[in-house]
């Protein structure tokens, strides 16, 4: 059962859903990072997750123990999805039943408008099997290929990048990845799927710099340290509202694309923090997360817990 919100919390959230109106305009000129609302996660960071088979069902219960959508989601919001639908093979690509939950919990809570971050394709939902009763709810849903150019003024190797405009404008942000493997970050998930929300360009900048053309010919994965502290870095621009993430069935090798070793887990996990819920799913993969770049970067960002310890966690 979700706690009553403080008096002191309560008042708290409301400045900042008020201050987000006034700040509206300035989406309209070059952003700087440190502008845009940092609603990431309230103190303490929360994480629920759930294991078992229904994960369309399994999704919503998780959520309603977070204190159910409403909690993010108020009546007239905009929200924007980043759903990492990249790949078409097994395990690499987040389970589309997780997705639809979210959007139909988006809709009950009264959602004006949901926005994806990256385009999905209709195969891509059919894969689903709530897709046919929902097929008219996900058709509602919005893409746009438009982006603005934000400065990073933290960032350490990535300065400025060009990111979908919706993530900017929306009023929540719900990140939806999957955890697998990756060959350049050893790991993906809520952090790594901030790339799927940046241009092709910037995307490039990751794994390369700003430096000469010839660091293509070294390999695309050949510079783990630039790539991790880029993710970190676009990071700062905005975290998520709320991450939902699919460690259901998950690619532990050869990732990202695949194919490799399939793991399933069978788990759902919730959390207000994305760092958190990316430190709590690394066990999967048998890895230490304090050994992964991208986790240590963040943390020295400051956006996220130094440990486990810092989370308040429940399994259902």
């Amino acid at each position: 059962m979700s706690q009553p919100i403080p008096r002191r919390d309560f008042i708290k959230r409301a400045l900042l859903a008020g201050a987000g109106v006034v700040g509206a305009p300035l989406l309209h000129q070059k952003l700087h990072a440190h502008l845009l609302p940092d609603a990431a996660a309230p103190a303490p960071f929360e994480l629920c997750s759930i294991v078992g088979d229904g994960y369309f069902e399994n999704t919503m219960k998780a959520i309603d123990a977070l204190g159910g959508m409403q909690r993010f989601v108020k009546k007239g919001n905009t929200v924007a999805l980043l759903i990492n639908a990249t790949f078409d093979g097994r395990a690499a690509s987040t389970n589309p039943d997780i997705p639809l939950a979210v959007m139909k919990m988006c809709q009950d809570a009264g959602a004006r408008e949901i926005w994806l971050l990256k385009q999905t394709g209709s195969a891509y939902w059919r894969r689903s099997s709530q897709y046919p009763r929902l097929k008219a709810d996900v058709d509602t849903m919005r893409y746009e290929d438009e982006f603005k150019e934000v400065k990073i003024d933290q960032g350490k190797s990535l300065k400025s990048a060009e990111v979908a405009a919706r993530l900017l404008s929306c009023d929540v942000f719900i990140n939806l990845p999957i955890i697998k493997d990756h060959e350049g970050t050893r790991f993906t998930g809520n952090l790594k799927n901030m790339m799927g929300a940046c241009s092709s360009s910037t995307c490039r900048r990751f794994h390369f710099g700003d430096s000469s053309v010839l660091n293509v010919f070294k390999g695309y994965y050949s510079n783990p340290e630039l790539l991790a502290q880029s993710i970190a870095d676009v990071n700062l621009i905005r975290r998520p509202n709320l991450c939902v993430v699919d460690a259901t069935e998950i690619l532990a090798t050869n990732g990202p694309a695949g194919p490799g070793e399939v793991r399933k887990p069978r788990e759902v996990i919730v959390s207000t923090s994305c760092v958190a819920a990316d430190m709590y799913a690394s066990r999967h993969l048998g890895l230490d997360w304090q050994e992964l770049l991208v986790i240590r970067d963040a943390i020295d960002h400051g956006y996220g817990p130094k440990s486990l310890k810092e989370v308040s966690i429940r399994t259902l």
